[in-house]
């Protein structure tokens, strides 16, 4: 039986932050050498007043090394929505126009970059200084054939990947719009080929925080270390951080206070959904893109020091895999609170439940459990053991699940040495019925979150009436 650690609870400061933080939290050493000023000319040229971290974005993107060719041949910059990703990719088109570069663009919707970059590259170089200045040609604006191309051969192009327009091309430049949407590798069979023939090709990749669908981000996200052609930048808010640290919201948002308005965030913490707030204001990858059990700042707020159970209700579960068993007290407290403890959280491959069930009715016994709550389908074989067993499942889980979370919100739990509680949050999703119900389940199949499941079981039993002490005559 495992005796746990309590959680330190987390108060997250309210002071007001004037400004994003300018410097990405991921990135790979600052390059000595780059064509910077030339992306900051033509940022002038364009009327474009670059903010601080897209003047730090540029500098690895026109990072110079061996005999001045890129740096990094795949760059990718993650930050969150509407903090100005997309500006980054005009001055590095017209510096691209005048170093003769062919250069393509692609995004899922091609009208996203048509909307962003070409058309107001088009509406600049049409005035004759501009078009002098940087020797264009011919500007081409019909749907589906957008292209500038200039007299000394540079040229940008802009194209959806299931057009087929970009397969036999061949591109110095690649840029990849909105890149956490792309859920399989198709996009990249198609934009590695189109620069495998240029002896000084870039790629660069623009993205807010992906999910696990988003397969060609999270494969760039993961080689990061591995690849020293690669440049990996990321605006994202620290892991530990809850989501109502202000200090994360700085980390993620280095437009805050230019082009984000702070208030605009506390609206948006008190109106979306946490998972919606962590993947758009914060930059952080969430696991399943189906909403949490609870808020996480709902959850750590319900820490505190708890008393010794008090005639405890047991919630009990095994994982199907026979590999992870927990088991978890609830008892209501003197101020109408319950108070949850992890008891018991067993790993084996497979757990012997014998010698697990031996320790469960030990502590049943010495605590004075009332009744223990556990699944037929998973915990038969533990629930043996205990006293007062319990089936909840079905239409009463689905019930439980949705009392335990509505205690979270109310901050009518009070929690102690429930750390595998917490980190089995992370995991778990409610999962809609047609009904209108919901109830607790994995996120990912393969991560057991017997804790959590314990626990929703153990707080039900300990909210409803407790049995009356027998009279003694």
């Amino acid at each position: 039986m495992t005796a746990l650690a309590g959680a330190t609870r987390r108060n997250p400061p309210r002071a007001r932050i004037k400004l994003g933080l300018a410097a990405p939290r991921l990135s790979p050493p600052t390059p000595a050498k780059s064509m910077l000023a030339e992306y900051q000319a033509a940022a002038k040229d364009l009327g474009i007043d670059l903010m601080p971290w897209q003047t730090n974005a540029a500098r690895y993107i026109m990072a110079l090394g061996k005999a001045d060719k890129w740096r990094y041949r795949r760059i990718a910059v993650v930050v969150a929505r509407q903090n100005g990703k997309t500006t980054i990719i005009q001055p590095r088109v017209l510096v691209g126009l005048s170093l003769g570069r062919q250069q393509l663009h692609i995004a899922q919707d091609r009208l996203r970059p048509r909307r962003t970059t070409f058309e107001p590259l088009a509406d600049f170089l049409s005035e004759s200084e501009n078009r002098e200045k940087y020797k264009v040609k011919s500007i081409r604006l019909s749907n589906g054939q957008e292209q500038i191309t200039c007299k000394n051969g540079g040229s940008y192009t802009i194209l959806a990947p299931t057009s087929g327009g970009a397969r036999g091309g061949s591109y110095d430049d690649v840029y990849v719009d909105e890149a956490q949407e792309f859920e399989d590798f198709a996009v990249e069979a198609i934009i590695r080929p189109t620069t495998t023939a240029r002896p000084n090709a870039q790629i660069v990749y623009f993205a807010s925080a992906g999910s696990e669908t988003s397969v060609v981000l999270n494969a760039i996200r993961l080689n990061r270390d591995n690849d020293e052609r690669l440049a990996y930048l990321e605006w994202s808010a620290s892991p530990e951080r809850p989501i109502d640290d202000r200090d994360g919201w700085a980390e993620a948002n280095p437009a805050l206070g230019k082009t984000i308005n702070f208030e605009t965030l506390e609206d948006d913490i008190g109106s979306m959904e946490p998972y919606q707030f962590e993947t758009e204001h914060l930059c952080r990858w969430v696991i399943t893109m189906q909403p949490k059990l609870v808020n996480d700042a709902k959850w750590h707020a319900c820490h505190s020091t708890l008393p010794a159970p008090n005639r405890p209700s047991l919630g009990i579960s095994m994982d199907p895999s026979g590999t992870r068993a927990s088991g978890v007290v609830a008892w209501p407290l003197t101020d109408g609170t319950i108070g949850v403890k992890v008891i018991s959280d067993t790993h084996g491959s497979p757990i012997d439940t014998e010698v697990l069930g031996k320790l469960l009715k030990e502590f049943a016994l010495r605590s004075g459990v009332r009744a223990t709550g556990f699944d037929p389908w998973t915990d038969a074989d533990l629930s043996r053991y205990v006293r007062g067993a319990r089936i909840v499942n079905g239409r009463e889980y689905a019930n439980a699940s949705e009392h335990f979370a509505r205690l979270v919100e109310a901050g009518r739990i009070r929690w102690d040495e429930a750390d595998e509680i917490t980190n089995d949050l992370a995991w778990t999703a409610r999962k809609p019925h047609e009904t209108g119900a919901w109830m607790a389940v994995k996120a990912k199949e393969d991560r057991p979150i017997t804790a959590v499941l314990a626990a929703i079981r153990a707080v039900w039993l300990a909210s409803g009436p407790r049995p009356e002490v027998p009279k003694v005559l």
